[in-house]
């Protein structure tokens, strides 16, 4: 097998799917402001597991347990849920993974944490996720403000 340097772009399909991944995110940015379940696949699931949030653990089902799990972490956190997106890569025409800086406050700790979500696009919808948070290189932020 040979190998190229090249870089391709990315097909019409990568392409559609790359888009709804960032209406995802842009969901999960504002609160779930305005509804967009047709993103996802009537039987969508979210894949959560950290095991510093067990009660957040498992599978999130639908367009809503999305939603509520999100709520969740929001209500959770002291100064709520903050997504930062740092980038997205298709592989094939099926998957996504994006990776973001997530931070959230617990008792007055400010906490960064990286994570990588791979995203699975069915018939131009997204039908699954899984959320792989990096616990064992969480960052302690030094200000009061997330």
């Amino acid at each position: 097998m040979e190998s190229t340097d090249a870089v391709t772009s990315p097909s019409a399909v990568q392409r559609a799917n790359l888009d709804l991944v960032m209406r995802a995110g842009t969901l999960i940015r504002t609160g779930f402001a305005r509804s967009q379940e047709d993103l996802f696949a009537r039987n969508f699931v979210f894949h959560f597991f950290n095991p510093h949030l067990e009660d957040l653990n498992g599978e999130h089902r639908g367009y809503d347990g999305f939603r509520e799990l999100f709520e969740r972490l929001h209500q959770a956190s002291d100064t709520g849920f903050h997504n930062e997106p740092h980038s997205l890569t298709p592989y094939g025409d099926e998957l996504v993974v994006a990776y973001a800086t997530n931070t959230v406050s617990f008792a007055g700790a400010v906490l960064d944490v990286d994570a990588i979500v791979v995203w699975r696009i069915v018939d131009g919808r997204i039908r699954e996720a899984w959320d792989i948070p990096a616990i064992n290189t969480v960052r302690r932020r030094q200000s009061d403000t997330a």
